[in-house]
């Protein structure tokens, strides 16, 4: 009998030739061996020895070359202290009793979390690191909260995940993986960040109009945030994230707070998402959209910047007032290119005087954000006023409603208006680009009852059309 030796651990598998036509494995526990099964022998290729990239046990944690770094050290730690003691980007209107982890981003000497409690701000919290297996590892780190929902941890060898907690010994809450930001360079030139998605009008119009239209003025990324949408507008998003041009993040958490009450987090945790993984970065709403103007797009201009103090470019805002809502599902190319939303609305008012503008900026340069603009900054200049003649956000106000009924008010306070259009270039590239891509999710090919009874005979069933027959 040839007997053969797989793999020499505490137990041994062993494989005995016995027939010509089959391969008996047996499990040797020392004291005695227990017969496991029989292997075919055209469904068996001998191997001498296992892989050593396999060569691993339920306890082993691979430690990439990355992550075998030990380190105290957290950015500017006394510009951080100045701003905690002035309350820079301070809000405190929230009641979370917990800091309650929401993503972590790791950079060559630190590690950034975010948090969606947003009531914590200049608190002294501990940063708590665990292993691929979710077990905690030692050396505690403490640290405080800055800016608001944002905590600086230092480095960990093998930390894989990681959570925050208020005092050195709470039970920490579930722990979020650690994101690899270390990189030779931001992986992308201009990504945007769209602000969280929720409220009952359906969505799937606005999502892929936004979308599209700054994949045409160069953006080759989107961070977009979801407090809740309908499942038909999720089947759009999920598609988003299985071609890579968009990452869903969902904000939750057991605190209550109303939906519009998510947007500072948003801002926060995309500004840090954005961190060495994008240059440029737009923070906008789903019915903005950043127009420029002579023919050019948003990375045209943005190549023209080549001082690096440049790390906020404020926009101005003209409204285009909104007033029905986008329809739920698609029917047909008429009934969705009438209501896509850059061709539906047109009666726009005058360019606003820095009312509600809205920036792209350089992450890495910016301490603190708030929704509007910057609250600190590391370096470079705060704002640099873009002229509406090179470009402005053209809102799209939903004038039927929403959490913020005081901005609706404003309608007639920001008058004339004027009917205008986008440029039909980039109009007649747009609505192509929407509905190939809305109907490449949506419009689905049928076939004929028989064609559809052929492929339910496969697996011995009949299908529904063939009763109705």
């Amino acid at each position: 009998m040839l007997v053969r030796r797989i793999v020499s651990l505490r137990r041994k598998w062993i494989v005995s030739d016995e027939t010509d036509s089959a391969t008996e494995v047996y499990l040797d526990l020392g004291g005695g061996t227990i017969q496991m099964g029989r292997l075919q022998k055209e469904n068996f290729t001998f191997v001498e020895e296992e892989d050593p990239s396999f060569a691993m046990t339920s306890e082993t944690c691979r430690v990439e070359s990355w992550n075998k770094v030990h380190s105290d050290r957290i950015p500017s730690p006394s510009l951080h202290d100045y701003w905690i003691k002035n309350d820079t980007s301070r809000k405190d209107y929230l009641y979370h009793t917990t800091p309650s982890p929401l993503a972590a981003f790791v950079h060559p000497e630190h590690i950034t979390v975010t948090l969606t409690a947003e009531n914590m701000f200049g608190k002294k919290v501990h940063c708590r690191y665990f292993d691929c297996k979710r077990k905690e590892l030692d050396n505690v780190f403490e640290s405080v909260v800055f800016p608001e929902s944002t905590v600086y941890c230092g480095r960990r060898v093998g930390a894989k995940y990681i959570s925050i907690t208020e005092g050195k010994y709470d039970v920490p809450e579930t722990p979020v993986p650690i994101q690899n930001r270390i990189t030779n360079g931001p992986q992308h030139y201009f990504t945007v960040c769209m602000s969280p998605l929720y409220g009952e009008e359906p969505k799937f119009v606005q999502i892929v109009d936004f979308i599209e239209y700054h994949k045409l003025q160069g953006a080759t990324f989107f961070h977009i945030y979801i407090r809740n949408v309908s499942a038909y507008d999720r089947i759009l998003l999920d598609d988003y994230v299985r071609t890579g041009e968009i990452e869903v993040i969902v904000l939750n958490d057991h605190y209550w707070r109303a939906d519009y009450m998510w947007h500072m987090a948003q801002i926060n945790d995309c500004h840090m998402r954005s961190v060495n993984f994008a240059k440029w970065t737009a923070l906008l709403d789903i019915d903005e959209r950043i127009e420029m103007k002579k023919d050019w797009r948003i990375v045209d201009f943005l190549d023209t910047i080549t001082n690096p103090n440049i790390i906020n470019l404020q926009f101005k805002v003209q409204w285009v007032l909104k007033d029905t809502l986008s329809p739920a599902r698609f029917e047909n190319d008429k009934q969705f290119l009438d209501n896509l939303v850059f061709r539906k609305f047109h009666n726009t008012s005058r360019v606003q005087d820095w009312l509600q503008p809205k920036s792209i900026i350089r992450p890495e340069s910016i301490a603190a954000m708030e929704i509007h603009k910057p609250t600190a900054i590391y370096k470079g200049l705060a704002k640099i006023y873009v002229s509406s003649i090179l470009g402005v956000i053209r809102h799209y106000r939903n004038v039927e409603g929403g959490a913020l009924v005081n901005n609706n008010k404003r309608a007639q306070e920001v008058g004339p208006y004027s009917t205008t259009d986008i440029d039909p270039n980039v109009r007649f590239k747009l609505s192509d680009a929407c509905i190939r891509r809305v109907k490449q999710v949506y419009d689905t090919v049928t076939y004929p009852c028989d064609k559809m009874q052929e492929m339910y005979h496969h697996h011995g069933l009949n299908h529904p059309c063939t009763l109705q027959k």
